[in-house]
């Protein structure tokens, strides 16, 4: 199912004043740095996540807020994505009006804010109302940060950088462990306060390290500003060569998916219901919102917390995850998302198998047995949701309906996820290890979903792959390429008849006026 060695991107042999090895290129070091900043961004999530369990070993926070527990402690959790419900639609709205780069800095400035107040927090409410305003601001990030990420990087890096992004949840979450153990030796209220604040680490470098980056370029030439857009290009994938090939072929993809996207009019959430293409993907966005909650990591989690230290869980899955997301181009999506649906239904099968021994005979080597299966599962799902849930759900969805499809998609992730906080320990405590048996069979049945619908999108660029979900799966790489082609010769054409050639011998763009519009 991966993606063979003969399979080339359709910019794979065109010059570009650019090192190949990115390393050793200045122009490519600098938008690598920008990229990391951005992927920086999952980092508050992570770090909550982590921070919350840790809190309640710290004693101190424990009697400073009188002991959370039960439906308690289940709002203070819960605080922070609820706000995701209404605010990624806010979101998408405010990338679309003023770009993506102001809306991360809106964002992170809102988390820096929410990090500082948790901190200093004097009662439960303010604690609860501090981490309402850092889900806020995550939310916003979590719309603005994947589209600028996969809009911004250079075309070779694109597809590898995209699915390293969430990966960076577990460096959050590998931070707040260690900082939540170092609060153990605090003997004041800043054993809980000291971690709380460190939070804003992430953000903090999240605006550090993009102040110079570029807004994107598909966002600029959308808004009409069609210089300002090849200029970016120019400076940030060829190092300054105004003549380069491959930023004049991107140009050309981008104004050819535009152009296209003008001829329907002014995008809406409606238009996920208009064309069969748009309709699938609307579907498969909503799906996998659900699907990286509902696919048994909520109860390997929930498991897990009692006997291992988050600290580990937290190493091990940023190391499978950033490993696979290095991987990615590879192996391409669909042996990822195959390998990950179907090897959790394994690992669950035997977890459930030896839980049950557990149950009936007490033998603690037989208890004993699951734990590492547990990690097992984490694996795959690693290589699956969290490698490609941000990075597969910005790909397919076109230009205009990026962050609409993201802030849909973050809508039903939150969903999944209240699912899990609510459903799971309840389930679990009714079923014990019956309960597996419901995630086996939800993981086979993705697994199929995938087979059949899945499109591989590995090795092409942004605009071919947001084109890919209009054609059969079979034949659909094939196709795009084709179209896009077409369209790419078309457009040389009408440059030719209406513009001619400039001194410089550059195309001009024929259909500004439209896009301007």
């Amino acid at each position: 199912m991966g993606l063979t060695g003969a399979t080339k991107t359709s910019f794979a042999n065109i010059p570009n004043n650019t090192n190949p090895k990115w390393w050793l290129d200045a122009g490519l070091r600098r938008n690598v740095l920008h990229c990391a900043g951005i992927c920086l961004c999952p980092f508050y999530l992570g770090y909550d996540q982590s921070l919350l369990a840790g809190l309640q070993a710290i004693p101190a926070w424990q009697t400073y807020f009188d002991k959370p527990t039960g439906t308690y402690l289940g709002i203070i959790a819960a605080s922070i994505f609820l706000p995701a419900l209404l605010v990624a639609f806010i979101a998408d709205y405010l990338c679309t009006a003023f770009g993506r780069k102001r809306i991360i800095y809106v964002g992170s400035v809102l988390i820096v804010i929410g990090g500082i107040f948790n901190a200093l927090s004097q009662s439960g409410g303010q604690f609860m109302g501090a981490r309402v305003i850092i889900g806020t601001g995550g939310a916003i990030t979590k719309v603005a940060a994947p589209a600028l990420l996969q809009e911004i990087a250079h075309p070779r890096l694109r597809g590898t950088i995209g699915t390293l992004y969430y990966s960076f949840y577990y460096f959050g979450s590998l931070t707040a462990a260690c900082m939540s153990i170092a609060g153990l030796y605090i003997k004041s209220e800043w054993s809980w306060r000291l971690p709380c604040i460190v939070q804003i680490i992430g953000p903090v470098f999240v605006m550090a390290l993009i102040v110079t980056a570029p807004e994107s370029p598909r966002w600029l030439a959308k808004k009409g500003r069609l210089d300002e857009a090849r200029a970016v290009l120019v400076k940030h994938h060829a190092n300054g060569d105004s003549d380069d090939a491959l930023v004049e072929w991107q140009f050309g993809e981008i104004l050819s998916a535009l152009h296209s996207e003008s001829l329907v009019g002014k995008s809406s959430y409606l238009d996920f219901f208009k064309t069969p293409g748009n309709r699938k993907r609307l579907w498969i966005n909503c799906l996998l919102g659900l699907a990286s909650n509902w696919v048994g990591n909520g109860i390997i989690t929930y498991y897990l917390a009692p006997v291992l230290r988050t600290l580990m869980t937290a190493a091990w899955n940023w190391m499978v995850s950033f490993g696979a997301g290095t991987k990615s181009e590879r192996l391409g999506r669909r042996f990822l998302w195959l390998a990950s649906n179907f090897g959790m239904a394994v690992s669950f099968a035997f977890v459930m198998g030896l839980s049950a021994a557990f149950a009936q005979t007490g033998s603690a080597a037989t208890g004993l047995a699951v734990v590492p299966f547990l990690f097992v599962v984490h694996f795959f799902y690693d290589i699956g949701y969290i490698t490609m849930n941000y990075s597969y759900t910005v790909e397919i969805m076109s230009p205009s309906m990026r962050t609409k499809g993201l802030a849909l998609y973050i809508f039903f992730n939150n969903l999944g996820n209240a699912f899990n906080q609510f459903v799971n320990p309840i389930a679990l405590a009714a079923l014990t290890w019956k309960y597996y048996a419901v995630y086996i069979a939800i993981d086979v049945c993705l697994g199929i979903v995938v087979y059949l619908y899945f499109p591989e999108t590995a090795k092409m660029s942004i605009e071919e792959i947001s084109m890919i979900l209009d054609y059969p799966l079979k034949d659909g790489r094939q196709r795009v390429m084709e179209v896009m082609e077409e369209r790419r010769l078309a457009e040389a054409s009408e440059v030719a008849r209406t513009k001619g050639l400039d001194e410089g011998g550059k195309m001009e763009v024929s259909h500004v006026e439209e896009l301007k519009r």
